[in-house]
């Protein structure tokens, strides 16, 4: 195809109406316009408001926070004096060697008065239950220690 660099005039085009405005069709318009604008619109809610979908809801929300109350919190209940009493003393001691749990990390926790309380023995009693010689009880005596409280 070939392309004529010919412009066009518009001024040659014939000038005809090809479109008929009905008579007082701009004289009605603003009256019109102004009708269907103040014409009272209906607006419809796009979500409805329900008292089984609220009481459905807040039974899920409920439900949620009891599952996870009982999963995610962790349970720390006391033993009881009850259930320990069938164990025997080897077996506890046995535990806290194998747990790698010495003697003197748990006598740390233990107060004084519990003990006092509890065990109605006196301190040489306690030294003969212990069953340690004065050998034992020298050796694990740190002289520094008394040198400097000398």
């Amino acid at each position: 195809m070939e392309y004529s660099s010919n412009k066009f005039d518009l001024d040659k085009l014939p000038k005809e109406t090809v479109f008929q405005v009905p008579d007082g069709y701009f004289e009605d318009l603003p009256m019109r316009i102004q009708a269907r604008t103040s014409a009272k619109t209906q607006t419809v809610p796009l979500v409805t408001w329900s008292a089984r979908r609220t009481w459905a809801s807040l039974a899920a929300c409920t439900l949620v926070a009891i599952l996870g109350y009982f999963t995610l919190m962790p349970r720390q209940d006391s033993i009881g004096e009850e259930s320990l009493s069938g164990v025997k003393t080897e077996d506890i001691e046995g535990y806290l060697v194998h747990q790698n749990i010495h003697q003197a990390d748990y006598i740390e926790h233990i107060d004084e008065t519990e003990v006092s309380a509890s065990t109605n023995i006196e301190d040489s009693e306690v030294l003969d239950e212990l069953k340690l010689s004065s050998q034992d009880i020298i050796q694990s005596i740190d002289t520094q220690d008394v040198v400097e409280d000398i």
